[in-house]
């Protein structure tokens, strides 16, 4: 009982840095875009950063090498998670550019939905009633957001869909993988940052 008392506690002091940092990181993001409009760019440098800082730092900190996978599984699901990585970075910096963070947030609230579809297509998890239920109020709110949003803007609600069904899909098939392998999320961060680098320098440049 006191150990699943620590958990759920655990588990909220962890949503809520999540939440603390990913409103932080959104505002910065924000204020950066009012002033530099090249959300391409940005992406750029956030998944540079990743790459040449996250390996360093995992090492000094100790965080247990990746473990080894083969090509096929590779290619099949470790590539994939990277271009969605790059492509979720790219969606999540024209919806900040293009629309307010609070709107972008909202957005976001859709999340839920997006998994319990997802989830039922890809993994064929069903949900009881009360789960379909719980959705109602998010669609509802999210639908009542962008009709008296102000400041509402075509393409920034479509990125910021898009980013959150990306975020969504990485979510699965991130949980799929650490499973799968063992692998430290910290390392798979580093390796579809560095990947995902590799696969946005071409765009980048053109």
């Amino acid at each position: 009982m006191v150990l699943a008392s620590k958990e759920v506690v655990t588990v909220s002091l962890l949503c809520c840095v999540w939440y603390v940092v990913s409103s932080g990181s959104n505002v910065v993001g924000k204020t950066l875009l009012n002033q530099f409009p090249y959300p391409m760019t940005v992406t750029m440098v956030q998944l540079l950063s990743i790459a040449v800082y996250s390996g360093p730092f995992f090492n000094l900190w100790g965080v247990r090498r990746f473990v080894d996978m083969s090509w096929p599984y590779y290619f099949k699901l470790i590539v994939p998670l990277a271009l969605g990585k790059f492509v979720g970075s790219v969606f999540t910096h024209v919806s900040l550019w293009k629309v307010p963070v609070s709107y972008t947030h909202t957005i976001k609230a859709t999340m839920p939905l997006f998994s319990v579809i997802l989830s039922r297509i890809i993994l064929g998890e069903k949900q009881c009633l009360k789960v379909y239920l719980s959705l109602v109020p998010i669609i509802a709110g999210v639908a009542i957001a962008s009709f008296t949003e102000i400041s509402f803007d075509v393409i920034g609600l479509m990125s910021a869909l898009a980013a959150t069904l990306q975020h969504t899909l990485q979510n699965i098939f991130s949980k799929k993988v650490l499973h799968d392998t063992g692998i430290h999320h910290l390392r798979l961060l580093h390796i579809l940052g560095r990947l995902a680098l590799m696969m946005f320098l071409p765009v980048c440049l053109f």
